[in-house]
């Protein structure tokens, strides 16, 4: 289906994007050149997210059209009112961009920043908020069209002339997208993939029935089975043929983005350091999230992260570096989670690094592999362009937290001081 999608987004999200940005102190005409380049840079992330990828694709659906994405029912009402509801979706923004961009979140900030004159910060916050804006703008679409998934493939199918005039090789660069014919043919494939996946499950659930009745006996009893396994067969592309409305949600599996039903850890929207959005551009206020409203946006998070891998979580604050298990790598997309310390740094505030170490095993080899932690932390700030003297590494004052508890053991804190 052929619809232009740019240019909704733009009528919808454009204001609220561009006077976010206003309100951290940038320019109007930079604010506007970031936002163009932003939001065509959400969609192809997302593109990308599910090229080849049945099973991104299917929770992707869910997400837009399905009860597991009802935080982002009216989110642009919520961006655009201010308050706690705009604090929220920027944490879920924030938490969600390692999934949706992977490793290529910094990069992509860092593209929006030289391309629009924006700051670097400016622009990784920027497509933290457009990331569950545009998300919201599709699901909106969806349910009152009523898409079916191969509708929305389609949808995404006929933006090619629009991503192909928005975005700069640099920029697909930043994506890691190697061209935009190789992504949209990625998406071809995708098409079907649902009823053939089912067809296939009722194929295997029949071979059973016909086996049984061909054992009963020769003739008859084949002709039975055969047609039994047919009309499975039938049935099942039958019910994947029915519109979203009248079908069950497709079951999101592992990594989900209707992974948005699973709970990373819950979080404190009051802990987001950038400007709230109020009706009136002239006020600026950072007010604290009610309990409802964190609690929904713990529990709208995207891609439940598994104890053992490394990812940084942001509240109250703080950023959390979480360690894999014997490694001292900090997580892919760190830059996005803790660009509020990274800024604070740069401009002169001190960042304090505590390590914490497992309560089991080996201490004296615990208390050195928490100590590479801390300094690989304070590696990953320096890289990011504060200065180390802006650093500094201090034992946490109690361990609250890492006893009998691996994760946790696991962690670096970072923190400004004062």
């Amino acid at each position: 289906m052929s619809f232009d999608l740019g240019n909704l987004l733009q009528s919808q999200l454009g204001g609220v994007l561009s006077r976010f940005l206003t309100q951290s102190g940038e320019s109007a005409e930079n604010s506007t050149k970031a936002v163009r380049l932003a939001l065509p840079a959400v969609v192809a992330g997302m593109l990308k997210h599910i090229s080849n990828q049945p099973d991104n694709a299917a929770n992707l659906y869910e997400t837009v059209s399905g009860a597991s994405g009802n935080l982002l029912t009216n989110a642009v009402g919520r961006a655009e009112e201010g308050g706690s509801g705009f604090n929220d979706l920027l944490v879920w923004g924030k938490t969600q961009l390692p999934h949706f961009l992977g490793g290529n979140a910094a990069d992509v900030s860092d593209q929006i920043s030289q391309e629009s004159g924006v700051s670097k910060s400016a622009a990784g916050s920027l497509i933290a908020l457009a990331l569950p804006l545009v998300l919201s703008v599709l699901r909106n679409k969806m349910k009152t069209e009523n898409l079916d998934r191969d509708q929305m493939l389609g949808l995404f199918s006929s933006q090619r002339d629009w991503l192909s005039g928005s975005l700069s090789n640099g920029m697909l660069s930043a994506l890691g997208i190697g061209s935009l014919s190789g992504l949209f043919g990625s998406l071809s494939g995708l098409f079907g993939t649902t009823a053939r996946t089912a067809a296939t499950g009722a194929s295997a659930a029949a071979a059973p029935v016909a086996s049984t009745a061909a054992a009963k006996g020769s003739g008859l009893g084949k002709w039975i089975a055969l047609v039994l396994a047919a009309l499975l067969a039938l049935f099942a592309f039958k019910s994947c043929d029915r519109k979203a409305g009248d079908a069950t949600p497709v079951a999101a599996s592992g990594e989900a983005v209707s992974d948005v039903g699973a709970v990373v850890e819950p979080m404190d929207a009051s802990g987001v350091s950038a400007p709230v959005m109020p009706s009136e551009p002239s006020v600026i206020a950072t007010p604290v999230a009610s309990e409802a409203a964190a609690s929904a946006a713990s529990q709208i998070v995207v891609d439940a992260v598994k104890p053992d891998d490394a990812h940084v979580l942001y509240q109250d604050g703080v950023a959390k570096f979480y360690f894999a298990t014997a490694k001292a790598d900090v997580a892919e997309g760190a830059e996005v989670m803790a660009a509020d310390l990274i800024a604070a740094g740069k401009e002169g505030k001190k960042l304090i690094i505590s390590g914490f170490a497992d309560s089991t095993g080996n201490a004296a080899a615990n208390a050195e592999l928490s100590k590479k932690r801390a300094n690989a932390v304070k590696a990953f700030f320096e890289a990011q362009g504060v200065n180390p003297a802006n650093i500094e590494l201090r034992k946490p004052e109690n361990t609250t937290g890492a006893i009998g508890n691996d994760a946790e053991g696991r962690r670096v804190e970072v923190r400004v001081e004062g």
